[in-house]
């Protein structure tokens, strides 16, 4: 935890620290939501590459991945569908085969924005969601509700600095403590004024902190370069494409 807490003030330090897209399609830094919604009309699919025991000492004991699609109907309401890689038996009418990616875990997220930050002003923008608030067995491994706040704060040489902080509930006790999400998570994000397509973020999500840069190339692709405890690291690519209501 000590080596975690120092990279975190190292990068901070170090590049001024930004905003991301979140590793698992939300609106979000790399491991953490943000109160922040991208443009009403705005589409969104991509995938993201997940080393082993990534979330958590206990959780996906084996390299997996995640794709997803998202909407933002509005820039109050952002909705995620998400599908996460999991090994398995191979079942078939011979049998019980080898182990192999053969089963999926579906999970989606709802977000609401009731207050939105506006320039000049001092509130911030204010984000309640929930991940699996109802799944099959009583439980996902990601079921949780949260509040989220988030304040920008613009330097005209410098560029944007986010900060976020907010709060997991988690939702069913089936998977305990290996939750996914559960308990107070923040972060910081920096987006340079000499390249606003650029942004490097860190947080902590209840259980490490997890440093990352988001490039966004040719206004709709987003590159995700992330790590863990300076010993995992994973990237992730996203597609979003925003229609003119």
């Amino acid at each position: 935890m000590k080596r975690s807490i120092v990279a975190l003030l190292t990068m901070i330090c170090a590049i001024m620290s930004s905003y991301a897209q979140m590793t698992f399609g939300n609106s979000g830094l790399v491991n953490i939501p943000t109160a922040d919604m991208k443009d009403e009309g705005t589409f969104l699919g991509g995938a993201t590459f997940l080393p082993k025991h990534y979330m958590s000492s206990t959780s996906f004991g084996y390299v997996t991945g995640i794709y997803y699609f998202g909407f933002t109907p509005f820039d109050w309401v952002e909705l995620t569908l998400r599908q996460t890689l999991l090994k398995a038996h191979k079942l078939s009418d011979e049998g019980v085969g080898g182990i192999g990616y053969y089963q999926q875990d579906r999970s989606y997220s709802v977000r609401l924005r009731p207050l939105k930050e506006k320039d000049g002003k001092w509130w911030p923008n204010i984000v309640i969601g929930t991940n699996d608030p109802w799944s099959d067995n009583g439980g996902s491994y990601y079921s949780c509700i949260y509040g989220v706040v988030t304040k920008h704060v613009k330097f005209d040489k410098a560029g944007d600095l986010g900060l976020t902080a907010g709060y997991f509930h988690k939702l069913h006790d089936r998977f305990g403590e290996n939750k996914a999400f559960d308990g107070v998570f923040g972060g910081v994000s920096f987006t340079p004024r000499f390249w606003d397509k650029m942004t490097i973020a860190a947080d902590y999500d209840t259980h490490g902190v997890n440093l990352g840069v988001n490039v966004c190339l040719f206004n709709h692709w987003n590159i995700l370069g992330y790590g863990r405890d300076l010993s995992k690291f994973g990237f992730g690519m996203s597609y979003q494409y925003t229609i003119d209501w």
